[in-house]
């Protein structure tokens, strides 16, 4: 593809949609109050359309944060023509992978059909109706099937299900599954991403910032053990990965230069907990820097926007949860 993605209409309609994103004093209300209070204030700002003034159980808020994002990210793609729609898709073929990750774990553990679709977000090609055929499979390899006839998550990856699951039948492995489908995903966009040239750029970044976040915590998470089997590499190599097992951050530090300090952190604490947050916040901040002052012709919009509901979505499960207090939500403010 060699014509520049035109990102300018779709650009403008998603920057018209910001507003409905809760600014700072909305996460510094909901900092530090009780459920019910946090219930009053969510039902006076943007969730009011998914909550009800006496709806403050638990499951029931929780369920209101989830729909507020799947309407915020449904469309996005819808917004965006041709070339441009081709880089965007992929921001939403990231919860694509995760829905069927979800599905095919729920079908190999035995997991009741509602569960399953509990944990899906339905918001790129992978629909409701869709998700719930496949959710009421009655094993994994019926799963897998399933997936496979309707080509999902994407059509490459689809292939690769049917390989992938006798691999986990012959080792029993459920890690090296996941990690085999998500490679098998993740090699398809970045090669749509490179083919959409200079203007995707903002997404392949986040998908390869993203690959070495996940191999990093991978790496670290048990350094006895064997190293697991990884996704495809971003800056970060295998190498840089060794090093970081033994306790030394440094080759690492120089493909990332930004995690300087939160691995040096962790190799004082050990906090791989800490560690994952930390990176996070990290990928988010530069995604909002995108949105902030990154080029309004290109994808540096959807990028920024996708991250901040989602940041957004995270952040308030956090306060509602009861786990904020360990983190700094300041960090997330995303306006």
């Amino acid at each position: 593809m060699t014509s520049r993605p035109d990102f300018i209409a779709g650009n403008t309609r998603l920057r018209a949609r910001l507003p409905a994103l809760l600014d700072p004093a909305g996460y510094d209300q909901l900092a530090g109050v009780s459920r019910e209070a946090a219930a009053e204030l969510l039902a006076a700002s943007t969730y009011r359309p998914y909550l009800k003034r006496d709806q403050v159980g638990d499951h029931l808020l929780l369920d209101a944060v989830g729909e507020r994002l799947r309407d915020l990210l449904r469309g996005v793609r819808g917004l965006y023509v041709g070339i441009a729609r081709t880089a965007v898709a992929v921001l939403l073929a990231r919860h694509d992978l995760h829905d069927a990750l979800a599905l095919l774990r729920g079908a190999r553990t035995g997991q009741p059909a509602t569960v399953r679709l509990a944990a899906v977000m339905g918001i790129g090609a992978l629909d409701q109706p869709t998700a719930a055929d496949i959710a009421a499979a009655p094993d994994g390899a019926t799963a897998v099937l399933r997936l496979a006839t309707h080509r999902l998550p994407d059509p490459l990856t689809a292939r690769a299900l049917p390989a992938a699951w006798e691999q986990y039948e012959l080792h029993d492995d459920p890690d090296e599954f996941e990690t085999t489908i998500a490679a098998a995903a993740i090699d398809g966009w970045i090669d749509r991403l490179e083919r959409v040239g200079r203007a995707a750029r903002p997404v392949l970044d986040l998908v390869r910032a993203e690959c070495d976040r996940a191999n990093l915590l991978a790496a670290v998470r048990d350094p006895a053990m064997e190293m697991p089997r990884l996704l495809p590499p971003g800056l970060v190599p295998e190498s840089a990965l060794q090093a970081a097992r033994r306790g030394d951050p440094q080759p690492v530090v120089a493909a990332r230069p930004g995690w300087r300090h939160h691995l040096e952190q962790h190799v004082r604490s050990g906090d791989v907990a800490a560690l994952e947050w930390d990176l996070d916040v990290a990928m988010w901040r530069q995604a909002v820097r995108g949105l902030r002052r990154g080029d309004p012709l290109g994808a540096d919009i959807p990028v920024g926007y996708v991250l901040a509901a989602e940041c957004e979505a995270r952040t308030i499960r956090l306060l509602l949860s009861g786990l904020a207090p360990g983190y700094d939500v300041r960090d997330l403010l995303v306006r």
